[in-house]
């Protein structure tokens, strides 16, 4: 085959490398590499490294997917899952978090997490002035105290 050509599979007729679609009307798949959705393989060992406190797994596989679990669940939300810390120190596993407690837990740090308190920033206007004033003579003395 003539370098820069590719054959139709329906009539075998040449036609030039870039071409969508053969003179025959067969349409040519179009072989651009479509990008591949993020595994976060990498933010799921953080993510188990970290919960460990740096110690090693007793079961690495259960852990990776207790870790899928979770990413999934959070839909894959690795800005807010690599900055969690875990309640308590784990015993070489993370299979807490498939617990309801552990995803409650979760639950509830994410929503810290994302919480933003409500911007309630009051104008007071202090030229302005509110009732009447009250003048009270005040002693500058003990004399003057026992004088009265």
């Amino acid at each position: 085959m003539p370098r820069g050509k590719k054959e139709c599979p329906k009539c075998s007729a040449l036609c030039s490398s870039r071409a969508l679609e053969c003179e025959c009307g067969f349409i040519f798949k179009n072989h651009k590499k479509t990008p591949k959705k993020p595994t976060y393989f990498r933010e799921r060992q953080q993510f188990i490294k970290r919960m460990l406190n740096n110690q090693p797994s007793t079961n690495y596989k259960l852990d990776m997917i207790t870790a899928t679990k979770v990413f999934k669940r959070f839909e894959n939300d690795a800005d807010f899952l690599l900055k969690v810390k875990p309640p308590f120190k784990f015993d070489g596993s993370i299979k807490y978090f498939l617990t309801k407690d552990g995803l409650e837990y979760l639950d509830k740090k994410l929503r810290e997490f994302y919480y933003k308190p409500k911007n309630s920033e009051k104008m007071v206007d202090h030229r302005l002035k509110f009732g009447e004033d009250i003048l009270i003579e005040k002693r500058k003395t003990l004399r003057d105290f026992l004088d009265e």
